[in-house]
C-alpha cells in the first residue's frame, strides 16, 4: 500500500513538473489580389526599407499589454519568425502583387519612391482589442509624405491565437490603405 501511495504521489509531482508546450504562431494575411500591370512609360521603383519595430516587439513572444505602464512578452506563445521579418515578407508580398507597375528595387535612384514602415504597437491590450500603430513614409527625389496610422480589432476568442487572427486583420487594413494611399498620391508623376 505504501508502495502504491508513494508511485501515485511521484507520479503526480512529475505530472505538475511537465512543462507547459511552446507554441509558434504566424500572422495569416489572405493572398494578395494581383492588379493587372498597366502600360505606362514610368520607370518608377520603390525601394522598400527593413521595417522597423519597437525595441519591445524585437523579442519573440508575443505582448498583452495589462495597464498603461505593463506590458507582457509571452515566454511559451512565440512568433515563428522574427516579427519584423515576417511583417517585411508580407509587405512585399502584397507591394508586388497591387502595384506591379512600381517594382521593388535595392537601391536608391532619381527614379525610385523610398518606403519606411515604423510599428510602435502591435499587440493586445487588456480590454479585448489588438492595436498596431505607427507611421510609415514615403519619400521620392522633390516629395516626403509621413502618415501616421492605428488601427484597432476585437479579438473573437480569449487566447494567442485569436490575437494574432485580429493582428493579421488589421495588418490586412494597414496593407490595404497603405497601398491605396501610394496609389492616391500618384507617385507615378513624380521625377
Amino acid at each position: 500500500m505504501k508502495l502504491l501511495l508513494s508511485l501515485i504521489i511521484t507520479a503526480s509531482l512529475f505530472a505538475c513538473a511537465a512543462p507547459t508546450p511552446v507554441s509558434y504562431y504566424q500572422l495569416t494575411v489572405p493572398p494578395a489580389v494581383s492588379v493587372p500591370e498597366q502600360n505606362t512609360e514610368s520607370t518608377l521603383s520603390l525601394v522598400l526599407q527593413p521595417v522597423k519595430v519597437a525595441n519591445y516587439l524585437n523579442g519573440a513572444g508575443l505582448v498583452m499589454q495589462r495597464s498603461e505602464v505593463e506590458l507582457v512578452i509571452a515566454s511559451r506563445h512565440l512568433w515563428a519568425d522574427a516579427l519584423d521579418q515576417q511583417l517585411y515578407r508580407l509587405l512585399v508580398e502584397q507591394l508586388q502583387a497591387r502595384l506591379p507597375e512600381m517594382p521593388l528595387a535595392s537601391g536608391r535612384s532619381i527614379n525610385s519612391v523610398q518606403l519606411q514602415l515604423t510599428i510602435d504597437r502591435f499587440h493586445a491590450k487588456d480590454n479585448g482589442m489588438a492595436i498596431v500603430s505607427g507611421h510609415y513614409t514615403i519619400s521620392s527625389a522633390t516629395e516626403r509624405l509621413t502618415e501616421p496610422f492605428s488601427y484597432q480589432q476585437a479579438l473573437a476568442a480569449d487566447g494567442y491565437a485569436a490575437l494574432v487572427t485580429a493582428l493579421s486583420v488589421s495588418w490586412q487594413q494597414l496593407m490595404t490603405d497603405m497601398i491605396s494611399r501610394i496609389e492616391q498620391h500618384d507617385l507615378r508623376s513624380l521625377p
